[in-house]
């Protein structure tokens, strides 16, 4: 089964803004501290931070589970109970009901300007059930569950003590139960526990994460880069713009790519992202030398003909290739 994109007319999307506006603040009371997608003042990055945080902290067991077409199987009813019970205004219930059997009998419109809050409102309970499961095992100031939900991609990490080896299978009943009663389905196919101290990794929000020990501190840190379909991706994208504009002057070219690789490296300038950047900046550097010679029938890259610093101080090629570090998290005491 395959579900169309549902982009709104504008005076659709004003109205939703205006209903985001008034509901937003009353849920954002509700909303737990594990959960960061589209929420104000929340970001990817801090995230992905929390993730890594708890890798270093030995919560090395991980729940990556996918759920199947989400904003497309929302319940309408489910999720207008959920509502109710915050919202008492009649008229604000009537225009939401609207919204939703816009988009038909089940789901929220992926390009409506208020989903992402809906679907937030719909996983709440998940979120409230993983915050219990963090404070009845928590032992002092030391926490042996973490997780970290972004719209509809979440991931549990679990102490990796033996003593704590009930705890995964004990939340990841839990998990599903919850999913059951939302009539949420879990995607088997892409859904796993991980074990981070047996060399293997897992996704979460175009990362991949992994335990690796320091060379010089020789001590235990999360390891994160970019996943590489997406570098495959961005390459696939800036390689048909140099397709389509091959008879067009390299300023053009330039001015094409340079946002897109602007974007690209500001969402991944955290973790391990220097390698990965390396390879981006070669390529897209020998691509530019290769448009510049096939433009003046000459072969090669022209690494005499056109130095790098022309291509980054007068070209004005993208040269913004740098990580930023966040404070490292500290390891948790043995």
């Amino acid at each position: 089964m395959q579900f169309a994109l549902t982009v709104p007319a504008i005076r659709d999307r004003v109205v939703q803004g205006a209903l985001k506006l008034v509901v937003e603040p009353i849920f954002e009371a509700d909303f737990q501290p594990g959960s960061y997608g589209y929420r104000p003042k929340r970001t990817a990055h801090e995230a992905v931070h929390r993730v890594a945080t708890a890798i270093v902290q030995c919560k090395t067991r991980v729940i990556d589970l996918d759920l199947r077409a989400y904003f497309d199987t929302v319940r309408h009813h489910l999720l207008l109970e959920k509502v109710a019970r915050r919202i008492k205004d009649d008229d604000v219930m009537h225009l939401l009901k609207l919204m939703l059997k816009a988009s038909g009998k089940q789901g929220v419109p992926q390009g409506g300007v208020i989903s992402p809050l809906l679907s937030n409102i719909y996983l709440t309970e998940v979120d409230r059930m993983l915050e219990r499961a963090k404070e009845v095992t928590r032992n002092g100031i030391y926490t042996y569950v973490e997780y970290v939900r972004f719209a509809d991609d979440l991931v549990v990490l679990i102490d990796v003590h033996p003593r704590h080896a009930w705890l995964l299978r004990a939340v990841t009943k839990r998990l599903r139960e919850e999913f059951a009663k939302l009539e949420v389905e879990v995607n088997e196919e892409k859904s796993r526990t991980v074990d981070l101290d047996c060399a293997e990794s897992f996704g979460f929000l175009g990362f991949d994460f992994r335990r690796l020990r320091s060379f010089r501190k020789r001590v235990w840190r999360a390891h994160y880069t970019p996943k590489l379909k997406k570098r495959t991706a961005l390459l696939r994208k800036l390689k048909e713009v140099f397709r389509r504009y091959q008879s067009q002057p390299v300023d053009r070219v330039v001015q094409l790519i340079n946002p897109v690789l602007r974007g690209w490296v500001n969402y991944f300038a955290v973790g391990d992202s220097n390698e990965c950047f390396g390879f981006v900046k070669d390529w897209v550097e020998k691509k530019i030398r290769r448009h510049l010679g096939r433009s003046r029938n000459r072969r090669g890259f022209g690494w005499k003909r056109w130095s790098r610093r022309w291509l980054y101080e007068e070209l004005k090629l993208f040269n913004g290739y740098r990580v930023r570090r966040a404070v490292a998290p500290k390891a948790r005491p043995a």
